[in-house]
């Protein structure tokens, strides 16, 4: 399974994006309406003056005259003057009061010398009897006007709008989520891709038409990407087949030539040659290689017919090789892909591990099979990298092209083993490679 790259997991996602966009508008939307309601009211001057006396009446808490004098007294420039006009009992039904004029509410307002002055009439009731005030107030600027413009933004702007945004955001909120759902499933089969697998394309389901287009034209990528990797591997397998044969042939007419260092240097390097083709084609065969049935297959016989081919070549690098059979080394694999494994693991320590100790080839207990040298170990740097193809490293040696292990683990993947990697303290590297055992069903 792939890896989420870091970068993405750094980013907001799509969803987080567009729902802060929406709060945005809304918040931009209120801001707009709140300037709406003030510039309406700046227009207005007559209409900000009655809500003024109506506001300054709506906080009286008087019973007598003498707290309305309280009132009336200077502040910060400002000046609020109150008179009381009239009481009228509120039961009162005679002939002569009910035809008597009655009083309106009425408001002036007249620019002065420094500022403006607002005049107006309301009225009060209080413990059953009807109160007429007539209230005057000099002031300049617009802050007496504060509290009116605040009040009338939190009545008719944040009160009504306020709950509306809430819901809209949450519906389209859920409304995204819905429309990205498809987008994230296939997000989620994009990461859990296999790339050994070709031929593995994105399905969504119930998609809007841009989250489909955008996955038919992944799939058409993908595929086209399979074709290329696939002409590729075929391209590799077929070269290094044609190859095997004129390398063959230089190597004998190489051998005709006259003894020599020459001759021996043609000879080493057309060895060398032969063997990257040798491996080039393997590679090419192991990467498309898709196992069916699986049968039971003998570890240790294999692995005794490895070591008795490379016995010659061990030996002409002046190094022994040594089986050792643990028994019970049955599992489930593919005699020639466990036949690759071995020759590819002995080569590697061959050509990397030199040493007047045996090179240890063992199989067993179990579906395990192992190769143990003694030569100067890996160093911990390079064990992360130590199965990627064309890698060599620290003990990069002369001819050596770095595919021996990225071989293995290319087969040990297609038959669903596990390699591993052991340094021991007193020096060397075992590879370990664990099958599907014998009593596991496949």
């Amino acid at each position: 399974m792939t890896k989420c790259p870091e970068l993405g997991d750094k980013a907001p996602s799509l969803f987080l994006q567009i729902t802060l966009r929406l709060a945005i508008f809304a918040f931009a939307f209120a801001l707009l309406d709140v300037g709406i309601v003030v510039y309406t009211y700046l227009r207005q001057p007559q209409t900000l003056a009655q809500e003024l006396l109506d506001l300054e009446v709506s906080h009286f808490g008087l019973n007598s005259l003498d707290e309305l004098s309280a009132r009336g007294e200077a502040s910060d420039g400002e000046r609020w003057t109150y008179t009381l006009v009239e009481a009228i009992p509120v039961g009162a039904a005679s002939a002569a009061e009910r035809n008597k004029p009655r009083l309106i509410d009425w408001t002036k307002r007249e620019q002065i010398p420094g500022g403006y002055l607002i005049t107006g009439l309301r009225s009060v009731r209080r413990d059953g009897n009807e109160f007429w005030i007539r209230l005057q107030f000099e002031g300049r600027g617009l802050s007496p006007f504060a509290e009116v413009i605040g009040r009338e933004i939190i009545q008719h702007v944040a009160l009504p709008l306020v709950p509306l945004s809430i819901l809209l955001l949450l519906f389209n909120a859920l409304a995204v989520r819905s429309v990205l759902k498809p987008l994230a499933e296939a997000e989620q089969q994009a990461l859990e891709m296999d790339p050994a697998k070709p031929g593995q394309q994105l399905s969504v389901s119930a998609a809007p038409r841009e989250i489909t287009a955008l996955v038919e034209a992944l799939n058409g990528a993908f595929e086209r990407l399979d074709k290329s990797v696939s002409t590729l591997k075929e391209f590799t397998g077929f070269a290094a087949h044609e190859l095997r044969t004129p390398l063959s042939i230089m190597l004998l007419t190489a051998g005709k030539l006259p003894p020599g260092e020459v001759r021996q240097q043609l000879s080493d390097d057309i060895r060398s040659m032969s063997r990257l083709v040798a491996q080039l084609l393997e590679l090419a065969q192991a990467e498309v290689l898709v196992p069916g049935e699986r049968p039971v297959v003998d570890l240790a016989e294999i692995g005794k017919s490895v070591v008795s081919s490379l016995d010659q070549v061990a030996r002409s690098s002046n190094q022994r090789l040594v089986f050792l059979d643990h028994g019970d080394a049955q599992a489930h694999a593919h005699s020639e892909a466990v036949y690759r494994i071995y020759r590819n693991l002995i080569e590697n320590a061959i050509a990397h591990a030199p040493s007047d100790r045996p090179i240890e080839i063992s199989a067993g207990p179990g579906p395990i099979i192992a190769v143990r040298d003694f030569g100067p170990g890996i160093a911990i740097a390079d064990r992360a990298k130590i199965f990627d193809k064309f890698w060599q490293g620290g003990t990069r040696s002369e001819g050596g092209a770095g595919l021996g292990l990225g071989i293995v683990k290319s087969l040990t993947d297609a038959l669903n083993a596990e390699i591993a990697l052991d340094c021991p303290e007193e020096g060397g590297a075992i590879f370990s490679v664990r099958f599907l055992p014998r009593e596991l069903p496949v």
